[in-house]
């Protein structure tokens, strides 16, 4: 007999207890480690409740340190294949997740445990963080509130492989359009750093869009502005931004010697499509290179075979392979020594023409057989 009482007892607070159960809303655990710009999904989760109809509540979250990107409906509320009502909103202002759901049509709520909801995210920063429930409503199906306890989440960044992006230089500063720029990116973290690249301003050229591990970025400009560009970088091991800008420099030195295919513009060196040679005692040099070097604009028109060089209001015109030795400054027409003609699929003129005119000055150095150009800032 007392054994039956004692099985009669412990059935009775076994029943007692799990009637009472807390209904618990939580995100499946109280803490989590989250690598840096890696997707992240988290449910919401219900335990231990009865009859659950609907419910509506706010998470809390940081957007200086979080990224929220999406908020999908879980399966629970749509038991018995009953279709739902659900509206979710994402309010970085407020800081908040805004989340509302619901059976349709008069029928039971659901009972047990289950996901109301996934939050998909994204950590920016390598910072502690946290989704934090606010303003929560539980409703059965006679629309009475459901008393329930919750448990926020903890964000941490994963301390262990985890890449770190140093970039430089910071910025990149164009003196002439031919130039070529580089972009260092290494990882001064651990793991594997991957990323992409990419600019919204159409007058910046980069030579990938994705990299993995230490990278050189390859950057030339398309066009002369008057504003500043930025090279956006994202990655597993951080954000950067590179700016990008057009400057004109105060003056240019160009130094090019006979037979040398390297020239220097203020002492860089640049690589040009053949050696500066003499004919007819004059040197001859590849028209483009000087002019743009200049910061000139240099246009070709086909039918005419004829080129128009512009720099600031000083306008060139002559004329390729027509044995014509003038060329035409500002309306006016000059003689020149060697009419221009194409070598090498290159229009040549005599370095001292097409410098004088757009106001550069002419040193030769005959011991060395060199040519130095400076143009002033004007």
């Amino acid at each position: 007999m007392k054994k039956i009482l004692s099985i009669l007892l412990i059935l009775t607070i076994f029943s007692f207890s799990f009637k009472f159960q807390e209904v618990y809303l939580n995100f499946g655990t109280d803490s989590v480690e989250v690598i840096q710009n890696e997707l992240k999904i988290i449910p919401v989760i219900i335990n231990n409740v009865n009859d659950l109809y609907g419910f509506a509540f706010h998470i809390e979250f940081e957007p200086e340190f979080i990224s929220v990107e999406s908020i999908d409906e879980g399966d629970f509320l749509k038991k018995d294949n009953n279709e739902t009502f659900f509206l979710s909103k994402i309010d970085n202002e407020r800081r908040e997740i805004i989340v509302g759901a619901s059976r349709r049509s008069k029928v039971e709520g659901v009972s047990g445990n289950g996901t109301l909801m996934f939050i998909k995210f994204k950590l920016k920063t390598n910072n502690k963080t946290f989704l934090k429930f606010k303003e929560i409503s539980l409703m059965d199906s006679n629309l009475k509130d459901i008393n329930f306890v919750s448990k926020d989440l903890i964000i941490l960044p994963q301390i262990t492989n985890i890449p770190k992006i140093s970039v430089e230089p910071n910025i990149l500063v164009f003196q002439t359009l031919d130039q070529i720029l580089e972009i260092r990116i290494k990882n001064i973290g651990k793991g594997t750093l991957k990323g992409s690249i990419y600019t919204k301003d159409d007058w910046i050229a980069i030579d990938k869009s994705t990299f993995e591990g230490d990278t050189t970025i390859y950057v030339a400009i398309k066009k002369i502005v008057d504003y500043e560009g930025v090279i956006s970088i994202e990655s597993n091991g951080g954000n950067y931004e590179v700016k990008v800008r057009f400057e004109k420099p105060t003056s240019i030195r160009i130094v090019l010697q006979i037979g040398n295919q390297v020239s220097y513009v203020n002492n860089e060196p640049y690589l040009l499509p053949f050696p500066p040679f003499i004919k007819d005692g004059r040197t001859m040099v590849p028209l483009r290179f000087i002019a743009e070097q200049r910061g000139a604009q240099v246009l070709w028109y086909a039918q005419e075979s004829k080129v128009l060089i512009i720099y600031n209001e000083i306008f060139i015109e002559l004329w390729v392979d027509q044995n014509k030795n003038y060329v035409r400054l500002n309306g006016v027409f000059h003689s020149i020594e060697i009419a221009p003609y194409t070598y090498k699929d290159r229009t040549v003129v005599p370095a001292r023409f097409i410098s004088e005119f757009l106001n550069g000055k002419v040193e030769w150095v005959d011991e060395t057989k060199t040519v130095i150009i400076n143009f002033d800032s004007t």
